[in-house]
């Protein structure tokens, strides 16, 4: 079992406590509302927010946990993760050629 696999199943160990992945119309709504939280941490470190300063410890909470929110996204799908990221992988890998 690779890295990725464990992490998705402790993502989905963790929904299941929670009550369950929610309905498919629903399940983009985390990610959108995390990719904000982080867009406004990338923000604020690239000096866009005068007076106000951030970390990196604050940045890879962000991103952390927009990175929860998609595999949460594509486990709630019923996507395999690890191939989808593999296929796009390879999609780039054969652009760059």
């Amino acid at each position: 079992m690779t890295e990725l696999q464990i992490i998705c199943e402790k993502v989905d160990a963790l929904i299941d406590s929670l009550g369950g992945y929610w309905s498919k119309e629903w399940l983009l709504q985390p990610v959108i509302e995390e990719l904000g939280e982080f867009s406004k941490e990338l923000q604020i470190d690239a000096g866009l927010h005068p007076g106000k300063s951030t970390t990196k410890e604050k940045l890879e909470e962000e991103f952390g946990d927009l990175f929860f929110a998609v595999i949460a996204l594509g486990r709630g799908l019923e996507i395999d993760i690890e191939k989808a990221l593999m296929q796009t992988l390879r999609k780039y890998q054969t652009r760059r050629k």
